[in-house]
């Protein structure tokens, strides 16, 4: 069973639900992967909210015709209609949970018909990597993000979030490193960061590597006293 377009509207009758109880969520995994990346087939939907929410959530939607079920995991409940199966995760791999920077960054997108909160283009790709398990297709989801999102993704604030677990995220951007390429004849980028203004041109600026790098090597060097941190700073309109 793969997600068709009247499943959708299902979904939308589960927002619709959340919606009226003002409970901050989005909607990533396969389907957030279609969006900004590779067109691939998926058998749910995903919804990320917290713990905080979930059981309010849950029940209200009980009450409006799903059936609910927690699970033996404590990061994954489920809700489900008829064939429409939707799972609802409070935690990703990591202890990731959405917050504030995750709801700024989502986008509001329509797909056949409905307005859907969409988990960001970063955030979705930061999942992804930190999710490496046998026999899933995550780092090439993240690797399809990265392809269609070229010169388009805000990596300031992925460097951001990359913070939370540098050594995975830097493995999986040098994995990318060596499986996308610049094509052949294609003008070179000017970086817009101060710190390495070079060339732009790959599927990964030469830039946020080395921040990671650096950040890595400051890191094993720290002083207790003099902690290295980055922070985000959202980018001028242009």
């Amino acid at each position: 069973m793969h997600v068709v377009e009247a499943d959708f509207a299902k979904l939308r009758e589960a927002c619709d639900v959340i919606d009226a109880l003002g409970l901050p969520y989005v909607i990533g995994g396969g389907t957030a992967v279609v969006l900004w990346g590779r067109n691939r087939r998926t058998k749910d939907f995903d919804i990320f909210l917290n713990r905080q929410e979930i059981r309010p959530a849950l029940d209200a939607l009980a009450h409006a015709g799903f059936q609910t079920a927690d699970t033996e995991k404590r990061w994954l409940y489920k809700a489900w209609c008829g064939d429409t199966l939707i799972d609802f995760i409070v935690e990703s791999r990591g202890g990731i949970r959405i917050d504030a920077d995750t709801m700024s960054h989502a986008r509001v997108v329509k797909q056949y018909g409905y307005d859907f909160r969409m988990m960001g283009p970063e955030d979705t790709l930061f999942r992804k990597a930190l999710t490496l398990t046998e026999g899933r297709p995550d780092w090439y989801d993240g690797l399809s993000i990265i392809d269609r999102q070229r010169g388009q993704l805000d990596w300031a604030y992925f460097l951001y979030l990359a913070q939370r677990n540098r050594r995975r995220v830097l493995s999986f951007l040098l994995f990318v490193q060596t499986e996308l390429h610049v094509p052949p004849g294609a003008p070179p980028l000017q970086s817009d960061n101060v710190l390495y203004p070079g060339d732009a041109s790959g599927p990964i600026p030469d830039w946020v590597v080395f921040t990671l790098i650096q950040q890595e090597w400051l890191h094993a060097r720290r002083s207790p006293r003099i902690p290295f941190a980055l922070t985000y700073q959202p980018r001028r309109a242009a």
